[in-house]
């Protein structure tokens, strides 16, 4: 299995999960059964590729996604939550705030500002 990794981009072989799934909840599971790995021997080799678990690395790709609404839409927060599939806008804003180091609200203010 190929993983191809960009600051957008998760590709397992020729398939981009960016483009099918980040605006959708992923398991582990949904990786493991894609590319016939257990999942254990799936996250060992992308931990090694990437230096985090895939979850963690996807949830990095929604925040990044989450950044780019921020700056180039008038999307309020818990419309973007839920345009990346996180349907509890707290969760989304602890998890952005735990990424980003600030809120959505300060992210797009500081932004603007």
């Amino acid at each position: 299995m190929t993983i191809l990794l960009s600051k957008c981009c998760l590709c397992l072989g020729d398939k981009c999960v960016v483009e099918e799934h980040l605006e959708s909840q992923i398991t582990l599971k949904m990786l493991t059964d894609y590319t016939g790995y257990s999942p254990s021997h799936f996250s060992m080799l992308f931990k090694q590729k990437t230096g985090q678990s895939p979850l963690s690395y996807f949830n990095l790709l929604k925040i990044q996604q989450a950044c780019f609404m921020l700056d180039k839409t008038n999307m309020k927060v818990n419309q973007i939550s839920a345009k990346l599939g996180i349907n509890d806008a707290y969760y989304f804003s602890r998890l952005f705030c735990k990424i980003m180091g600030m809120s959505p609200k300060e992210y797009r203010a500081k932004k603007k500002g």
